[in-house]
């Protein structure tokens, strides 16, 4: 009786084990073996991150996405916008990025000492920046 249960439940312990953090996968160099692969907290950061720009990409609009998901203080409440944004205000990573979009474009994902962030340009008034944002911190 005992090894019966055992049996019925041991694919259950098995599979609690994989926890969603860790992934098997194949090893190209190494044919028919598998190996963990442990998600670090960037990892997850940066793909949720990039989740939420295809989101905007497939027409949800960043003030929604923003509002629900940002982890900035600062603007998440107003649907991740900034307004008047000048050159030195921002961290030089963020402002690489805003600087060289268009207005209407939305910058690739990318990382500051914050997090992960992309960034829709609203509109440029000479050196002074309108843009959304959005930041996912790494936990």
């Amino acid at each position: 009786m005992r090894i019966l249960f055992f049996l019925l439940i041991a694919p259950f312990f098995a599979n609690a084990q994989n926890s969603s953090e860790n992934k098997t996968i194949e090893n190209p160099k190494l044919l028919g073996t598998t190996e963990l692969v442990t998600e670090t907290p960037k990892d997850k950061a940066r793909k949720l991150t990039e989740s939420y720009r295809q989101r905007v990409i497939n027409g949800e609009t960043m003030s929604s996405i923003a509002t629900l998901y940002s982890e900035d203080p600062g603007s998440a409440k107003n649907g991740g916008r900034y307004d008047s944004i000048p050159r030195g205000m921002m961290v030089p990573e963020f402002e690489s990025v805003a600087f060289n979009l268009k207005p209407g474009e939305i910058s690739n994902v990318f990382e500051t000492k914050y997090g992960f962030h992309f960034i829709e340009l609203i509109d440029r008034k000479g050196d002074l920046l309108n843009l959304r944002h959005l930041l996912i911190i790494p936990k």
